[in-house]
């Protein structure tokens, strides 16, 4: 799926599970087999109910339950877990379901939409995601172009505002735009 899907569609999911547990600050990083996600929240002191929940369904799938590991990373203000293949699947069919039927517009500023945004721009560089991260106002995307040079932008949440727009009327008859160039 990885090797076939644009990361518009991937990383879509992703940000519907972060605005599920809430998170707003966070690295998302690609590794071999899945996504790498951290939750950057500072001054965490423990895990709410919700992050318990999720966090047990996803280890249910990989590992064995919360462990001392968890615990200590927890202790540390880190929580990070894996996302694989058939996470992103499975989240992405939850997220369809809940959108079956709701003819009002997406939120822009969700999570979920910057990431479609931050995917579309990467898919229209084809370039091969290294990280992902949002700290405040800002996103910062870093990638591997096709001829191998490696690349970081940052981009603020007005200009995804912008790029998102364009993408919107894209998808809407007679709303043709320019490309989503930085």
């Amino acid at each position: 799926m990885f090797d076939t899907q644009t990361y518009e569609a991937l990383l879509r999911p992703i940000g519907q599970m972060l605005e599920g547990l809430r998170i707003d600050s966070f690295a998302v990083r690609r590794d071999r087999n899945g996504f790498a996600i951290r939750d950057k929240t500072r001054n965490r002191a423990q895990l709410t109910p919700r992050e318990r929940a999720f966090l047990a369904d996803l280890h249910l799938g990989h590992a064995p339950g919360l462990d001392k590991e968890d615990a200590l990373r927890l202790a540390e203000g880190v929580l990070e877990w894996h996302v694989t293949e058939g996470d992103v699947e499975r989240m992405e069919r939850e997220g369809r379901e809940k959108r079956r039927g709701g003819e009002q517009a997406p939120d822009s500023h969700s999570v979920s939409q910057m990431l479609r945004v931050i995917g579309a721009i990467l898919d229209q560089k084809r370039g091969r995601m290294s990280c992902v991260s949002k700290d405040d106002q800002f996103i910062t995307l870093e990638y591997q172009l096709p001829d191998g040079h490696m690349s970081s932008e940052r981009y603020d949440i007005a200009t995804l505002y912008d790029f998102w727009v364009r993408m919107y009327k894209k998808r809407i008859p007679g709303g043709a735009v320019a490309p989503l160039n930085a």
